[in-house]
């Protein structure tokens, strides 16, 4: 048996009712028709959440192999347990692909850049790494917030308010100031 396979196994094994978890994983695991087996089983084990594809740039210049991020919780219908997530056998899944290059061939970082051509800061003077993954502001040269684009949390988040994810209900961006 494979070792990603054995992981994912062991780690459902040791997440708690309505525990969560994410995993890295070659892309293939989610398309291959050999691997329906390993599919069955987890959705057997948990809810899939969301599946996020990886830019094939992310590992580079270590591995080249295009990679999803698997995010799952362990059902759970017993509210003394842990956070609730009632078996279901059809729901809906996040499904959301990393368009932006943050790492360039060479494994390099890619920065943002402005319209004129000049690297991009946060608030902390950080030059800040182009990714479509979370919203990121930047400062413009006269200190003035620019505001960066929503990225794929900001998209998942609007699905688990959506889902009624009970995780989700208390978190930080949703919370009343």
């Amino acid at each position: 048996m494979a070792r990603d396979l054995l992981f994912i196994e062991r780690n459902l094994d040791f997440l708690k009712p309505g525990g969560r978890m994410a995993v890295v994983l070659p892309q293939g695991r989610f398309n291959n028709s050999g691997d329906q087996q390993m599919r069955e089983f987890i959705m057997e084990r948990c809810r899939i959440l969301a599946v996020v594809g990886l830019h094939p740039n992310t590992f580079k210049p270590h591995t080249g192999t295009k990679t999803s991020v698997l995010f799952v919780q362990k059902w759970n219908d017993d509210p003394a347990k842990g956070p609730l997530c009632q078996k279901a056998s059809d729901y809906e899944i996040f499904f959301a692909t990393q368009q932006v290059e943050s790492v360039d061939n060479s494994g390099r970082k890619v920065y943002r850049r402005d319209a004129i051509g000049n690297f991009m800061r946060d608030e902390h003077g950080h030059f800040i790494v182009e990714q479509d993954l979370f919203r990121q502001d930047a400062m413009g040269p006269d200190g003035i917030s620019i505001p960066g684009r929503e990225g794929i949390a900001e998209a998942f988040e609007e699905f688990a308010h959506k889902e009624n994810l009970s995780f989700f209900l208390n978190a930080p961006s949703t919370r009343v100031a």
